[in-house]
């Protein structure tokens, strides 16, 4: 892994930190903070720049909610001068990031959406007989602060980069592990979870050489045409992140089966010849639809918010071929 230097004054440079709150206040400026700091960005940017040159930047407590959708998960949102540190930090380091990952790790990167997941397990599912379905055991809470570090620093070489990164990470937030976790909700959590596994992805394709293999995030999906060399596989993958991500599979979420039974993938069921939503997705969309049909008729929502929520449900459905009717 070939490190990489001179990044650190690209992340401080003015102009990236303008670009960087630009983005982060993108549809979100109905909010006292991110106005606030928009009105007053000549002096909020001089004062980051300077806190972040002299190394005496420091996050700031998080709030956090939870959502259950689809299922319960505890979202961590860091304050709107901290989002811009991390916009900032992610415009210069993600695109070194990049270059490490393979064609078909998906998840927090342009043009690798769920979309382009779904429709690359379809071309699988074709191609391959046999699949075999992998989710991390609580992934963002498991993620080891002293391996990512270790594995940055083998990336980029600067210290002030380095201890920037590592405040970012070690950051404490409402429920964490001691020296485990990401909080789900930063941008740099997205960045550092994706390299994290990356590891994985390289070693499964260069190393074992599966004959078909997808990443959305840690939702792993291998392809092979004989059973029992995609037993070794899913065996050898399971065994590399225990022993180097120290990480652990979900014992009751593994699934090997044909791919012409279809393969429960991102709220979808992939068939060989078709794609279906599964059913809690399919019954989530409806109660998704009927809660905005309710805001449309109470004046909660404009008519163009309406439509724009029903020109998404169906660019979704257009996009992907989704037929009608419900997957198993």
């Amino acid at each position: 892994m070939k490190s990489v230097g001179g990044l650190f004054d690209q992340v401080c440079a003015r102009e990236n930190l303008l670009s960087a709150m630009d983005r982060a206040a993108r549809g979100k400026m109905d909010r006292p903070g991110v106005t606030r700091f928009v009105a007053n960005a000549g002096s909020e940017l001089s004062a980051l720049e300077y806190d972040l040159r002299s190394g005496g930047y420091e996050p700031s407590g998080y709030d956090q909610f939870r959502v259950m959708d689809p299922k319960p998960r505890r979202i961590s949102c860091a304050p709107f001068r901290d989002r811009v540190v991390q916009h900032a930090v992610c415009s210069v380091i993600g695109p070194v990031i990049e270059r490490r990952f393979i064609y078909d790790s998906f998840a927090c990167r342009e043009g690798k959406g769920t979309h382009r997941a779904v429709l690359r397990a379809l071309e699988f599912a074709r191609r391959f007989g046999y699949f075999c379905k992998l989710d991390v055991k609580r992934f963002f809470d498991s993620v080891d602060h002293g391996i990512l570090l270790g594995l940055l620093g083998r990336l980029f070489r600067e210290q002030k980069l380095l201890d920037l990164l590592t405040r970012i990470v070690c950051h404490p937030f409402p429920g964490q592990n001691s020296g485990k976790g990401l909080p789900i909700g930063n941008l740099t959590s997205q960045w550092f979870a994706n390299f994290y596994l990356d590891g994985a992805d390289h070693f499964i394709l260069d190393d074992r050489g599966v004959p078909g293999f997808i990443r959305y995030m840690d939702d792993m999906l291998l392809f092979a045409d004989n059973k029992a060399a995609l037993w070794g596989y899913c065996d050898a993958l399971t065994e590399w992140l225990t022993r180097e991500r120290a990480l652990s599979i979900k014992a009751e979420a593994r699934l090997f089966a044909p791919c012409s039974e279809g393969i429960p993938y991102l709220g979808l069921r992939v068939f060989p010849g078709i794609l279906r939503f599964k059913q809690r997705r399919y019954h989530r969309m409806e109660r998704q639809a009927r809660h905005r049909e309710q805001q449309f008729t109470e004046g909660v929502i404009s008519e163009a918010k309406m439509v724009d929520y029903v020109r998404a449900v169906c660019a979704d459905a257009v996009f992907l071929g989704v037929r009608p009717g419900i997957g198993r």
